[in-house]
């Protein structure tokens, strides 16, 4: 008895047969799709049966499996790569956090508005002068030790008396103009601040004025 395998084509264009295909037959074929057997007369005359090449579907579905192993062992190493990335970067972050709340209140200023996003976000507490945090992106340095526990409101763009915002030397440090309050946060001569129309200035000499107030002050930088 003689055996087509591995057919791809549809039953009218198999290489080598000229009959058509009966339609009963034609059900099994698409039924087998590529695995189906094309089983022949001894003489090759007539198709006797369209029959499942259940060894081939066999090592094809053992391949599959095989291939889907190896998929997911490929992407549970990928998520464990992930994590352990993700670890190690949460590590350096929470290192670099604590390196900068001890080294903060020694730094200047323009470091620490470049290394503004290692600060902790205001929240109440207790702080001690020197310690630093951000409100709205901004760093303020505490320089009147308080603890705002049981007063909530005293964050330090409504609390000036116990917040000074930080001021940049040079126009890549530069932050918004913060209207000065008193001495502790007036702008020093060679500070720096963003005005409202986008323009950067830098302090003449110490003042607490604004560029409007006191236009000798202030010089473009």
């Amino acid at each position: 008895m003689y055996i087509q395998e591995n057919l791809t084509t549809t039953p009218h264009e198999v290489p080598g047969c000229s009959w058509e295909l009966p339609d009963a037959l034609a059900e099994k074929f698409y039924r087998f799709g590529a695995f189906a057997k094309l089983v022949l007369n001894d003489d090759r005359s007539a198709i006797a049966d369209i029959v499942e090449d259940t060894e081939r579907r066999g090592a094809h579905e053992k391949a599959r499996a095989r291939k889907a192993q190896e998929r997911a062992e490929q992407e549970a190493e990928q998520e464990r790569a992930r994590k352990q990335a993700a670890l190690e970067k949460q590590g350096v972050a929470v290192m670099a956090r604590s390196m900068f709340r001890s080294t903060a209140a020694a730094m200047s200023a323009d470091d620490v508005i470049r290394c503004r996003a290692l600060a902790e976000e205001w929240a109440p507490g207790a702080f001690a002068v020197g310690d630093v945090r951000t409100e709205d992106g901004a760093p303020y340095r505490c320089c009147q030790a308080h603890d705002s526990t049981d007063n909530p409101d005293w964050n330090p763009k409504a609390a000036p008396a116990l917040w000074a915002p930080y001021h940049g030397a040079t126009p890549e440090t530069a932050l918004p103009w913060s209207a000065p309050t008193g001495a502790h946060d007036l702008y020093k001569a060679g500070e720096c601040m963003v005005w409202t129309d986008g323009s950067v200035m830098r302090a003449k000499r110490d003042t607490n004025f604004s560029p409007e107030e006191a236009p000798s002050d202030w010089v473009a930088s």
